[in-house]
């Protein structure tokens, strides 16, 4: 197989951009987040978020709007998404990450990279996100659906909330 220069494969790249950026990128993924707690042990209460995003935002983005837009947690952590719905999975081509060491081996790809548009998401799929290694949050996540862009909103959105969100660090009894 011939190996591609800097310069060719510059192009090609700048051509896949113009094409992205002709096409309608109008439409947006709606999940369903369930908080399952600490380890995934579950949890007093139901704490559920249903949040929209754009198609072209990224796992980062889905990140970003659980932890801090939805739950009001301030603290940043290294997180991970899970495809195959199994947290710390030895299949690493099913886990996106976001920390920046973590695509030393070239088996784990950047959350930040990829946007929700080439997941090819489907509905009522489920994937894992867990949050904060050390005390370990863990979410299930759901894709409720698909929409399209509403002009003058601002993604992501919050579209529905139940249950009051816990503490990032509760305190807890000796």
């Amino acid at each position: 197989m011939k190996e591609i220069d800097g310069r060719t494969r510059y192009w090609v790249l700048k051509e896949k951009m113009k094409k992205e950026k002709r096409e309608k990128n109008d439409k947006t993924t709606i999940f369903l987040v369930y908080y399952l707690g600490q380890c995934g042990c579950g949890f007093e209460r139901e704490v559920t978020r249903k949040i929209e995003l754009k198609e072209t935002q990224t796992l980062d983005d889905l990140h970003e709007a659980i932890i801090y837009k939805s739950f009001g947690w301030d603290d940043p952590h290294m997180y991970s998404f899970f495809f195959d719905n199994i947290p710390y999975s030895k299949n690493r081509k099913n886990e996106y990450s976001c920390h920046p060491e973590s695509n030393f081996d070239g088996e784990k790809p950047k959350s930040s990279n990829i946007k929700l548009k080439y997941l090819n998401l489907r509905k009522n799929q489920k994937f894992l996100f867990v949050f904060d290694f050390g005390d370990d949050h863990q979410f299930g996540i759901q894709v409720e659906g698909f929409g399209k862009i509403q002009k003058g909103k601002k993604y992501p959105l919050i579209l529905e909330e139940k249950g009051k969100a816990p503490e990032q660090y509760p305190d807890y009894e000796e």
